[in-house]
């Protein structure tokens, strides 16, 4: 049975000018979602890379004469508080602020459980640019147990799952090697490439249909040398990447392939 939501005439406060925020910011925009927003050193920091160059200029040279609003001023009318900043900040920030101890405090923290601010992470890397408004909806968020995001945020149609507090790092663990740690790896092929003499964007099909693979059918979408048990060819990659700083990160990414309950071997049996 469906629940109706009352409309959310009230501003959410967003605290932060990262990349997260700004991206926030401009769903919210997106969605006609009121927002006010607070950061520390506004006039060091320019609008949003999509801004025009005028508009950065303009955005810069106002905040050099204009008075900064107050956390405390800028939060008053707004019953949610963003706290859209690093981690290791959250709480430390949360006890330095008397003015936020009425509030209803939600970080974005993939890892972070404390009783002090409810954690809704969503699930997304969120890159310079801005997207447009079917991807910000696509984005999944993971709450913690007891969290109604609907409540929380009624103008987002997002997909929302609960995740216990025992699993929270774990699971934070696996999505930082899935996406942060592939990434590292591309940057490292290109500038392998490039050292070759060849074209860092030569692998960008490769890459690009290896994640399609992967998306319509995850068992199976593993080849290479592990799958066909081309031994004297993983060998020889082996004794090549003896002195490459990604020489033992091969061997951990065999040995994982070769335990007995790894996805990719239940996937040829």
């Amino acid at each position: 049975m469906n629940r109706q939501v009352p409309e959310n005439s009230q501003p959410i406060a967003i605290v932060g000018n990262g990349r997260v925020a700004r991206h926030i910011i401009h769903y919210f925009e997106l969605v006609g979602q009121p927002y006010t927003h607070w950061f520390r050193g506004s006039a060091k920091h320019p609008n949003p890379t999509n801004s025009s160059r005028l508009a950065r200029f303009k955005h810069k040279f106002q905040s050099a004469f204009v008075r900064r609003k107050t956390l405390s001023e800028v939060i008053q009318t707004a019953e949610l508080v963003l706290l859209l900043i690093s981690d290791d900040a959250i709480e430390s920030f949360i006890d330095q602020n008397v003015c936020l101890r009425h509030k209803k405090l939600v970080h974005f923290s993939g890892s972070l459980t404390t009783i002090k601010a409810v954690g809704c992470h969503p699930l997304m890397t969120f890159g310079s640019e801005f997207y447009d408004l079917q991807q910000y909806q696509n984005i999944p968020f993971v709450v913690d147990q007891g969290v109604d995001f609907k409540q929380l945020f009624p103008k987002l149609c997002n997909a929302w799952y609960e995740i216990e507090p025992a699993n929270k790092v774990r699971y934070h663990a696996m999505c930082v090697m899935a996406g942060n740690f592939s990434q590292m790896l591309w940057q490292a092929t290109a500038k392998a490439l490039q050292n070759m003499n060849l074209p860092a964007e030569l692998m960008h099909s490769y890459l690009q249909q290896n994640t399609e693979n992967y998306l319509n059918d995850p068992e199976n979408a593993l080849t290479g040398p592990f799958v066909r048990g081309d031994v004297n060819t993983i060998e020889q990659h082996l004794q090549n990447l003896q002195s490459h700083p990604l020489g033992e990160l091969y061997r951990a990414f065999y040995n994982l392939y070769q335990q007995p309950n790894s996805a990719a071997q239940r996937s040829q049996l």
